[in-house]
């Protein structure tokens, strides 16, 4: 059975357009809220130390499809489904509903990389802490 999470968000004035609407890149804003919830409820973050220095999930990937309108002070609600972790990279989905009414869709892909000062980031195998929270899948 696939891991999943659910949260609400109520859309604030300033996630809104011209017309009223929420403004699409809000929608990946929501989505990365949603993850950074996620890995909060099980005691993890999208930045982490260990021993070796620091480490974090950037994005890969971002996808989302738009099916109806959100407008200001609209309670959405959003539900993240851990996909696949294949021990390198996690695929979450991301169903956004505003009263059981479709309002988007999303991915996010994310892989684990090291922060090292002296270059640039590199990727590197998800550490066992991590596995323990959010198994591996395929």
């Amino acid at each position: 059975m696939p891991q999943t999470f659910e949260t609400q968000h109520r859309v604030a004035f300033s996630d809104n357009d011209l017309a009223g609407f929420v403004h699409f890149t809000n929608y990946l804003r929501y989505m990365e809220e949603t993850e950074h919830e996620f890995l909060r409820s099980h005691g993890l973050d999208v930045i982490f130390s260990d021993d070796k220095g620091s480490l974090g999930f950037p994005r890969v990937e971002a996808k989302s499809r738009f099916f109806s309108p959100a407008r200001y002070g609209h309670i959405l609600d959003i539900k993240l489904t851990v996909v696949k972790n294949d021990g390198k990279r996690i695929d979450y989905a991301f169903e956004i509903r505003r009263e059981e009414i479709p309002v988007a869709e999303g991915q996010l892909s994310v892989v684990c990389c090291r922060f090292p000062i002296d270059r640039d980031p590199y990727a590197i195998p998800i550490p066992d802490n991590v596995l323990d929270k959010i198994p591996l899948s395929e």
